[in-house]
């Protein structure tokens, strides 16, 4: 592999997690991001983006199944996965500050911009 497609790709996955990071810093500084990145607005934006998702799957390839599996494996994981990494990292970071498990909705919420960005761009 190319030296510089391995750049690339730490680049990209250094900012997704930077981002879910960033996350969880805005929500606790500012009280407005904190009530924007809640776990019901996750939810919503994630319920969206996965019906959005299937819609334009199955638009293109006509298969019910692999398009509820592409979006659920797309849409889901992502942010969920970079949810754990971004309080992981928050906890190492920030030793004196508190990080609880609410922090993680906000995490998701901020990876989940980094999926809208990928879907409408497709």
């Amino acid at each position: 592999m190319s030296i510089t497609i391995i750049f690339v790709l730490v680049f990209l996955i250094s900012l997704v997690i930077l981002t879910s990071c960033l996350g969880i810093y805005f929500s606790k500084k500012y009280k407005i991001v904190g009530n924007l990145s809640t776990k019901r607005n996750t939810l919503v934006l994630l319920i969206i983006l996965n019906l959005f998702v299937v819609f334009a799957e199955f638009q293109q390839t006509q298969n019910l199944f692999f398009s509820i599996t592409s979006a659920m494996g797309f849409v889901l994981g992502f942010p969920f996965t970079m949810g754990y990494v971004g309080i992981f990292i928050m906890k190492r970071v920030l030793k004196n500050n508190s990080i609880t498990n609410k922090d993680y909705w906000s995490s998701s919420f901020f990876s989940l911009i980094w999926v809208s960005i990928l879907i409408f761009k497709k």
